[in-house]
């Protein structure tokens, strides 16, 4: 994600400045290959043994890791907390059976660079005890920190976190939830029924999740304010916002292959726009349809206005530029 220090949140309509809000959920699955140990082996930058796959990974080269602890609930059990970080990721994976589960959920958190490392740490202990920990998760965190493509600090952290409760021998049994019909009897526009979540304190509930990134934008803002920076983060989008304009795209891949000349430069920029504005098209689409419900429909008409004509623009100035076929000059007139 690029990060401008100096960007202003609303074009200096409300006069304070805005960091930026960065988090992203995933899950380690079997079904894509991937392996807890393995994924906590690289986000540690240790040399762990993975069981199952009879592989060793060795991540102790692998810089930028400032921090990195195991969190336990407080009420673990004894068997918890002799475990290391080799030992917890083999013993979820052996839980599991089935060829495609998933294993581990990681969240990656962008961290404030206006907070000094000290603070950093703690106030990621603090989210993370709140809102995983205390409900009987373990949480295995590591705090990196590398160089942003302006030069300056990109902190961040990744946070593993184990998929079943403990009980006094083990994994339990995941904490699931089905989709329901919702009780208050709702429909959509064209008759089908609203489904809702049974269990919205499941570990996989989408309202969880939700609560997560809002619990999140507080526990952030309230680090910054007594730290006495004027930044803020916000999870909403720049159309929620109401700001006509749109977000940057992340460039990952495309910052260390900047090397790249001619086409090729060229051809993956395209791509990499491309798919970054169709997923803003989506995300776009979502917030205006709760707009449509809300009671201020016709400042939603003009934020929906306003960010139509600057996508139009950006699309226009991202376009290649198209060259004006060449007219064959008149023929001369014949002598007579």
């Amino acid at each position: 994600m690029i990060r401008n220090n100096k960007r202003w949140a609303n074009e200096g309509l409300q006069g304070c400045p805005m960091a930026l809000y960065s988090m992203r959920v995933t899950q380690i699955k079997r079904s894509a290959n991937q392996s807890p140990v393995a994924a906590a082996a690289y986000r540690s930058g240790e040399k762990l043994r993975d069981d199952r796959q009879g592989i060793t990974h060795d991540y102790t080269r692998k810089g930028g890791v400032v921090h990195k602890e195991i969190m336990l609930p407080d009420n673990a059990p004894a068997w918890a907390r002799r475990l290391d970080r080799e030992a917890l990721w083999n013993m979820a994976d052996r839980r599991e059976r089935r060829k495609d589960s998933q294993t581990a959920r990681e969240v990656r958190i962008m961290i404030p660079r206006e907070l000094d490392p000290a603070q950093r740490i703690s106030l990621v202990r603090d989210f993370v005890k709140r809102n995983f920990v205390d409900l009987g998760m373990i949480a295995d965190v590591c705090w990196h920190n590398k160089t942003a493509s302006d030069g300056l600090d990109q902190p961040h952290a990744h946070v593993m976190l184990t998929m079943r409760p403990m009980d006094a021998d083990g994994f339990g049994n995941k904490v699931r939830h089905d989709w329901v019909p919702d009780p208050t009897g709702r429909t959509h526009a064209d008759g089908r029924t609203v489904m809702v979540e049974s269990n919205p304190d499941s570990w996989n509930s989408i309202a969880y999740y939700d609560r997560v990134r809002e619990s999140w934008e507080v526990t952030a803002n309230a680090a910054l304010e007594r730290a006495g920076s004027a930044e803020r983060i916000d999870r909403r989008s720049y159309l929620e916002r109401g700001l006509s304009r749109l977000p940057e795209p992340a460039l990952r891949l495309a910052f260390h292959l900047k090397e790249l000349r001619g086409v090729m430069q060229e051809r993956f920029g395209q791509f990499q726009y491309a798919r970054f504005y169709r997923g803003v098209e989506e995300r776009a689409k979502e917030a205006l349809g709760r707009f449509e419900q809300a009671p201020f429909a016709v400042e939603a008409a003009q934020t929906f206005q306003r960010f139509h004509d600057w996508f139009d623009r950006q699309i226009e100035r991202l376009a290649p530029a198209r060259e004006e076929p060449q007219r064959e000059p008149p023929a001369p007139e014949r002598e007579r």
